[in-house]
């Protein structure tokens, strides 16, 4: 069967399989439940009594209600409907109906969902099989605490296409010339590279004619799977983490630490500038990214240049992991078959 699983079968706009950003550490709080989309699932997170993160899927397994609308009681999470209660565990302990104390019949149980904690974000396993073992990261990325200033929001614009836009730097002289001015058109000394599955990205933005306002521009990028980016660029280190919510919105987190600041001024900076380019997406890329025409993910029908090397990289670890994903998949099946003919 693994004959069948080509490179041609493979298209940018498939998911890729691995660990994903889906909460921020400090939006999950102990005494209630938050209902997310991720990955196109529901899903209602809350903390334990021990602290650690529960998730599972964000319906009630009576009659469907949303228990992300439900209240935390006696460290278990309740359905706002008919009070049925679910443990960490996802354990059903009690239908009020039946009276406390009452068995609870099979089949109430809630399928807990695999999450990890790690560097200040929740982390979901997707893809078949057993889940890597560490998170993704960049070396170099900021961690959470005083010093690091983060946001997040839901935007309405398909996951893929930001990430094509995380990747292109060449667009900031032409469609964010009023809101990050003093920007060349020029990329120089660019270089793009793959090390142990990171894309590395650097360059200098230059005007054509210098002068007085018209100076280089540096930026330094680091892009891993799924879709984590690090950004050095205007005084502050950039971290993007992105999740799909479904075929037409995404999750964005990021993170901002000021570069050679002290923790007090970098923070109060990094919120300002934090506002300021979460604004440049909504006024200015947004616009872009769902007037464009093809696909979101393929890249098939482009034309690109130099100055796209990063974002064909990107594309091309990405078709690998869907390959290595789906070649995993098949030997699981295989495996079950032979299993079952045994």
């Amino acid at each position: 069967m693994n004959e069948q699983i080509s490179d041609a079968s493979v298209t940018g706009a498939q998911d890729v399989p691995g660990w994903y950003p889906i909460a921020a550490s400090g939006g999950v709080v102990k005494r209630k439940p938050i209902g997310i989309k991720r990955l196109g699932q529901a899903l209602v997170l809350w903390r334990a009594d021990d602290g650690r993160v529960v998730c599972v899927p964000d319906r009630c397994s009576h009659r469907a209600a949303a228990l992300s609308a439900g209240k935390i009681r006696g460290g278990c999470l309740e359905c706002p409907y008919h009070g049925l209660r679910f443990d960490a565990s996802g354990r059903c302990v009690l239908i009020p109906a039946n009276g406390v104390g009452a068995a609870v019949p099979q089949g109430f149980d809630l399928h807990p969902i695999n999450v990890r904690e790690e560097h200040g974000i929740i982390w979901y396993w997707y893809g078949e099989g057993e889940p890597a073992r560490e998170v993704p990261w960049i070396p170099g990325a900021s961690e959470p605490g005083f010093g690091a200033a983060e946001y997040w929001y839901d935007a309405a614009v398909p996951y893929l296409r930001i990430v094509e836009n995380l990747a292109d730097f060449h667009h900031f002289p032409i469609l964010h010339k009023t809101m990050i001015p003093g920007i060349g058109t020029r990329m120089d000394e660019m270089d793009a590279h793959v090390e142990n599955k990171i894309v590395v990205f650097s360059a200098t933005m230059r005007y054509e004619k210098p002068g007085a306002l018209r100076r280089d521009a540096k930026i330094k990028a680091s892009f891993t799977l799924p879709a984590i980016a690090l950004i050095e660029f205007g005084g502050f280190y950039v971290n993007y983490f992105l999740c799909p919510i479904d075929d037409h919105s995404c999750w964005v987190f990021g993170r901002y630490r000021g570069v050679k600041m002290p923790d007090l001024i970098a923070h109060a900076v990094g919120k300002l500038a934090a506002r300021y380019d979460r604004a440049i997406f909504m006024l200015q890329d947004r616009h872009v990214l769902l007037a464009q025409g093809d696909a979101p993910g393929d890249l098939s029908h482009f034309k690109l240049y130099p100055a796209d090397r990063a974002l064909a990289l990107l594309w091309g670890l990405r078709k690998q992991a869907i390959l290595e994903g789906r070649r995993s998949g098949t030997e699981l099946q295989n495996d079950a078959a032979a299993a079952a003919a045994g």
